[in-house]
């Protein structure tokens, strides 16, 4: 049984141009070009891989062609892969890359060779399902991996207990768990501290309390509950992704301890204890690598 299944991610094409634009951005290259559809529903974009010299970087351009057969588990022939030779020189591209959610067929493998062998390609790679699966199952890859691959993510999460139970960040306002979906979709989570106004006889700020809000909609709402309805002022938005990486955690964690210990600010009870809270519940995420360990459903918010 394969580890991933890439029937998970939809059989559209515009999905699976997305996946190989992550992934190949995530390896190293740089795209040059947006995805586009042709008349014959191919889709191919620009990849530049940078090559050292002894004095310079040379790029090598690839074109990049998306075959998403996962669904009928048949690899790619060589009538899919039609006009290679024009398709690269439309592209302005060295070599060519086929990334497919199958495998290459031995007609079009050979046929990919003999160009290279003619020196009308300079080169060609397959990234086919094998290939995909060996980085994907890599601590490096693991964060495309839990985008797009929903089950794979729900049985990998990387996280881990603080306490007995598991600490969700939730949105204020629609109550969407932000820190569980880090590992599904692009993350739109962000963390606001909110000052009190400061009377005019008062030199130290206090932070009264602080949200957390998907980007949008959620955050608009509760800064109008907060800023217009309780005289607070935002003094600061901090995306939930930033903050999952380990030296922005670090960073954040000192600055809390930093601003307790001056007198430029100072919290109320309730403020720092959400603070206290997002720190123990953030490092489920930071502290430690996968232990393969699904998280338990049980939830425990003061949020």
């Amino acid at each position: 049984m394969n580890l991933f299944d890439f029937t998970e991610i939809p059989a559209d094409g515009e999905h699976w141009v997305r996946f190989a634009k992550d992934f190949l951005q995530h390896f190293g290259f740089h795209i040059e070009t947006p995805p586009y559809r042709d008349a014959e529903n191919v889709f191919d974009f620009s990849a530049v891989e940078q090559i050292p010299g002894k004095f310079n970087y040379h790029p090598f351009r690839w074109l990049v062609s998306c075959r998403h057969k996962a669904a009928t588990r048949t690899a790619v022939k060589e009538n899919e892969e039609a006009d290679v030779l024009e398709r690269l020189l439309r592209s302005r591209a060295d070599g060519f890359i086929g990334f497919y959610s199958t495998s290459v067929s031995p007609p079009l493998e050979y046929y990919l060779t003999e160009l290279k062998n003619r020196f009308q390609i300079k080169d060609y790679r397959i990234l086919d399902a094998k290939f995909l699966e060996t980085y994907l199952a890599t601590p490096g890859f693991a964060r495309i991996a839990f985008r797009y691959f929903s089950n794979y993510a729900q049985k990998h999460q990387v996280l881990h207990l603080i306490e007995n139970d598991y600490l969700p960040i939730l949105c204020e306002h629609c109550r969407k768990d932000l820190l569980k979906a880090l590992f599904t979709e692009n993350q739109e989570g962000v963390v606001v501290r909110l000052r009190r106004r400061k009377e005019k006889h008062e030199e130290t700020a206090v932070i009264a309390n602080m949200y957390v809000a998907c980007k949008g909609d959620c955050d608009v709402e509760l800064q109008a509950k907060y800023c217009n309805g309780m005289g607070l002022n935002a003094v600061s938005w901090t995306d939930i992704s930033d903050l999952v990486s380990s030296p922005t955690f670090l960073d954040w964690t000192l600055s809390l301890i930093r601003k307790i210990g001056t007198d430029e600010f100072t919290y109320t009870t309730s403020a720092l204890e959400k603070e206290i809270y997002l720190l123990k519940a953030l490092a489920q995420y930071t502290l430690r690598e996968p232990t393969g360990k699904t998280i338990p459903p049980t939830q425990k918010t003061i949020f």
